[in-house]
């Protein structure tokens, strides 16, 4: 079979019952891994779409009012962001692909993945369907359990479309028996990729979306990968199994390229480094930020996945904020050296004050990332993290339960163990619920600890409101109650900082 048209989908978002808005939001962000495979596919002569079912869509839909002639399997009373079964049907017919390939990012996307494929083959059962990203990736004997989907693609995506499409490997003959395609291999030269196909996308939806993953200064905003990979070996990060070994980077050249392009074509005010690990090079980062400040490029710059603390310092920093930093996220985990040392994560937790010290100084935001109720520490341990978050000077501190993601170390000797309190436990939960019961704690315990100390930090000890900042006080406090304003204790403290402020300016006129 001959394949001319393919179609590439990133699913909706599906949550369950108990997952509302309430609880959990979702950013928009453009699937940058789509919009390579597809110019890998574009360069190839070969017909593509990117269909991304959250960015084409932004209603709310309840399940109990959809009546899908395929909604076999689907439960009522739950909740989609995105395109509805219905839509996503008819989008797929209309363009009569012959091979559709499934993004499932996250293990907490793969729910949706699956019933993608589901549609496909509720359309025409001769239309193929791959599967890739990081959960197929860890999973691909469990992915492929579903009838639904022909083939899983491991690892990067690209050198397996682009030998496709030259015609340079016989994918159905090769892998018919197997079904799992391995990615021939890691992408050593990253600058002779394509830039991201973005004009197949719906880039409106992106470069206004006021609900990216992190923070936000300025539209029109875009996000850029600039690198794969990370040289660290963390116990709970499947970077590794999804990219291998190998930490590759893009030229400085070849990044401000895009940027410039980014600039130009879509008159960008904001960028969004998405690296797993953007400064982990700390002469190309600097060489990046300088050519941004070379080139007078006026942007507003963020990290929203985090920046490692080994490969910062002071005079990088400063070379951020020049460039257009206004915000920075640091990947800080615990507060304990014995907890660090299980997730084989190298922090210098004195470095860490210093550096968020440092930035506030500078005028930058500073947020600061830590897990809760890891294998092997104790309820005592746990504690002692949150104290270290409550005197580490940031503006805003993130709790996340221990996730064992599929593919990790740490997934391995949870389940060794037999630490999992429910082995069969929803994927979408993933990275919102806990679910690591050890001899020390439950996950009640670590959810409880997680909520107190996110109130107590945040909103009851707030930094800038004890400093008198309390702009940026009603600035934080404001986004969270825009997200969830069912939350009092938001409400309140935005009243106080109100207030404050309103004191402070008639003080300051009198």
């Amino acid at each position: 079979m001959k394949i001319k048209r393919i179609l590439l989908i990133d699913p909706p978002v599906t949550r369950p019952p108990d997952m509302t808005a309430n609880k959990v939001r979702i950013g928009l962000v453009a699937p940058l891994g789509l919009a390579y495979i597809a110019a890998v596919l574009e360069q190839n002569g070969i017909e593509v779409k990117i269909l991304d079912c959250v960015a084409e869509s932004s209603s709310l839909i309840g399940f109990s009012l959809d009546l899908s002639i395929i909604s076999d399997k689907i439960h009522t009373g739950e909740i989609r962001y995105g395109l509805s079964d219905d839509e996503i049907y008819l989008k797929i017919k209309r363009f009569n692909p012959d091979l559709v390939g499934v993004s499932c990012l996250f293990s907490n996307k793969a729910w949706d993945a699956h019933n993608v494929c589901r549609i496909v083959k509720a359309i025409n059962p001769e239309i193929i369907t791959v599967m890739g990203g990081a959960h197929p990736t860890a999973l691909p004997e469990e992915t492929l359990l579903d009838r639904n989907v022909d083939y899983v693609v491991i690892g990067e995506g690209e050198p397996f479309f682009a030998a496709y499409a030259q015609g340079e490997m016989d994918f159905f003959d090769l892998h018919k028996q197997s079904h799992i395609v391995y990615a021939l291999n890691e992408i050593s030269q990253l600058d002779k990729l394509p830039l991201p196909a973005r004009h197949l996308l719906n880039m409106p939806k992106y470069l206004y979306s006021e609900s990216p993953h992190s923070g936000l200064k300025r539209l029109p905003v875009a996000s850029i990968s600039t690198s794969r990979g990370c040289p660290a070996r963390c116990e709970f990060c499947a970077i590794r199994c999804m990219w291998g070994d190998s930490y590759r980077t893009r030229s400085p050249e070849n990044v401000l390229g895009e940027i410039q392009h980014l600039v130009d074509t879509y008159h960008i005010k904001e960028l969004h480094f998405e690296d797993d690990n953007l400064t982990a090079e700390k002469r190309r980062a600097m060489a990046i930020f300088q050519g941004i400040i070379d080139r007078k490029l006026d942007l507003s710059l963020n990290s929203p996945s985090g920046l490692a603390i080994f490969a910062l310092d002071e005079a990088l920093l400063d070379k951020m904020r020049e460039a257009g930093y206004y915000s920075i996220s640091l990947a800080v985990e615990s507060g304990v050296p014995e907890v660090l040392k299980l997730m084989h994560k190298h922090v210098d937790l004195e470095k860490a004050k210093n550096l968020i010290k440092y930035a506030r100084s500078l005028g930058m935001k500073t947020k600061a990332f830590f897990i809760l109720g890891y294998p092997g520490e104790t309820k005592e341990m746990m504690k002692r993290t949150v104290d270290f978050a409550g005197n580490l000077g940031a503006d805003w501190v993130l709790f996340f339960p221990a996730t064992n993601l599929p593919g990790t170390e740490m997934d391995k000797r949870v389940r060794a163990n037999g630490w999992l309190a429910d082995p069969d436990m929803d994927y979408r939960y993933y990275f919102y619920r806990a679910n690591i019961r050890t001899p020390e704690f439950d996950p009640d315990f670590v959810m409880n600890l997680k909520e107190e100390a996110n109130r107590q930090i945040n909103f009851e000890h707030n930094i800038n409101m004890a400093e008198g900042n309390y702009e940026q006080a009603i600035g934080d406090f404001g986004e969270v109650v825009r997200l969830y304003p069912h939350l009092d204790f938001a409400q309140q403290a935005l009243k106080e900082a109100r207030i404050c402020i309103q004191t402070s300016s008639s003080q300051v006129n009198t």
